[in-house]
């Protein structure tokens, strides 16, 4: 009986981590701990070397 209730506990476990750290974006999660969205470095940074040589102003 209480093997079944400890694998119960670990599965409910293993999902609530699943749903935390897989399927929830950052910043859901940022603002549901009630801290500041994180920072991606992402184009609005001014990237200059993935695009062409010279100008670079597109990123991937």
């Amino acid at each position: 009986m209480w093997q079944d209730l400890l694998v119960a506990v670990v599965v409910a476990l293993a999902a609530v981590w699943t749903v935390w750290r897989v399927i929830l974006p950052a910043g859901l999660r940022a603002r549901l701990l009630g801290r500041a969205a994180p920072k991606g470095a992402g184009c609005s940074g001014g990237c200059k070397g993935c695009g062409p040589a010279g100008g670079g102003s597109s990123c991937h």
